[in-house]
């Protein structure tokens, strides 16, 4: 069950004064806004303001430069060592079921059981709906880092409620408190627990008082003024269990006489099952491996696969840098972040506008002082070269 949302009116405790000056006051005309103030939400700093707060958005000296190497033993060994009298024992039968009907449509999908139309349909679906959650969910209201007129955010909603991941006030209020506090207690997917814990243990453990008190810190109030978020979160499981299980299932049935339960399992459970462990390795794989370009003292780190396999979410350490940036990222291009140039489409026709972006000379200021150059440099050559 849902929380209810809090009333209209709830104070905004750590929202700038400048947003004013670099958000809403800009006409439609003006397609992006260069955010010269980059201090205007959770954690992003431009270059004076870069020790403000530095306990909430730092870590200690010891992590600094540390390097995480895959280990399955160490994996084991952080599962282990959770507090097992705080696991939620209903969501891990509720994930243990949702993953073996996955599996049953992974059988069918990999032994060729399914219709051609159904491969097309699954794929097509799969990235929609994940577009729902980098374009939608993340980067319009969890951050703010543009705007859409109400038909764009009508259809993101519904693909968000097709990925099935918590409303869009529930979702947005847990990822500003991971920005502002980013692998702490109050983070909801602390990668310092452990891979698991980051990547789904995180929806079977009990939430952490702090995060709840974090919860309590945040800024709210745009997301309480827009009707498309309140009306979903009042209705989701009303809206999303028809859109993201029965509209998958039935639309092969109908129009290309699937079977019904290889729908089901194919472009309903296996596809829902791969849109979450994709968003999960953002909070897991893209917290633990990869290189940091733009700041060396954050978990987050970009990641050359999961850049472009996450729709452009997972060039990380740039988002943490930047958060409000809406193109998530230095790298270009339909394939290394499709995301940002369906956002850059769409603001050529007037229903995306006011994209906030981060200046080329703040980027450069705060890569070259907390950053490390030659990997910035080599990141984007790498990449070219593995999807080339």
């Amino acid at each position: 069950m849902l929380t209810p949302l809090p009333t209209k009116g709830t104070p905004n405790p750590f929202v700038s004064s400048t947003v004013a000056s670099t958000d809403s006051q800009t006409s439609k005309d003006s397609q992006k806004i260069v955010a010269t103030n980059n201090n205007v939400y959770v954690n992003a700093h431009d270059d004076n303001h870069h020790l403000e707060d530095l306990t909430h958005h730092h870590h200690n000296e010891e992590d600094v430069g540390y390097i995480y190497k895959f280990s399955v033993r160490q994996m084991c060994i952080d599962v282990l060592n959770l507090d097992w009298s705080k696991v939620i024992w209903n969501m891990i039968i509720c994930d243990a079921i949702l993953h073996l009907l996955a599996l049953g449509g992974f059988y069918l999908f990999i032994t060729g059981q399914i219709k051609g139309l159904s491969y097309l349909y699954f794929f097509v679906f799969g990235i929609m709906s994940g577009l729902g959650v980098t374009m939608g969910v993340h980067r319009l209201w969890a951050h703010r880092s543009y705007k859409a007129v109400f038909a764009v955010r009508l259809v993101l909603m519904c693909l968000h409620c097709v990925a099935f991941q918590h409303s869009i006030f529930s979702w947005s209020v847990n990822h500003r408190v991971h920005h502002k506090w980013p692998d702490t207690d109050r983070d909801l997917t602390n990668s310092r627990r452990g891979f698991f814990f980051a990547h789904m243990g995180w929806r079977m453990y009990e939430t952490h008082e702090e995060l709840i008190k974090g919860r309590k810190m945040v800024p709210v109030q745009d997301l309480l003024d827009d009707p498309v978020v309140r009306f979903q979160h009042e209705y989701f499981y009303w809206i999303a269990i028809p859109l993201s299980f029965v509209l998958p299932t039935i639309i092969p049935f109908y129009f290309w006489n699937e079977d019904l339960l290889f729908a089901f399992l194919t472009c309903g459970m296996l596809r829902l099952i791969i849109t979450h462990h994709v968003t999960n390795c953002i909070n897991s794989v893209a917290h633990l491996y990869g290189y940091k370009p733009y700041d060396k003292t954050m978990h987050a780190r970009d990641h050359i696969v999961f850049g472009p396999l996450a729709l452009g979410e997972g060039w990380h350490n740039y988002h943490h840098a930047f958060p409000r940036d809406y193109r998530a990222s230095e790298m270009d291009g339909w394939c290394f972040n499709l995301t940002t140039k369906i956002i850059e489409t769409l603001a050529k026709f007037g229903l995306t506008y006011d994209l906030v972006t981060v200046s080329d000379d703040i980027i450069n200021k705060r890569a070259a002082r907390t950053g490390n150059p030659d990997e910035r440099r080599r990141g984007p050559l790498v990449a070219a070269a593995v999807f080339s």
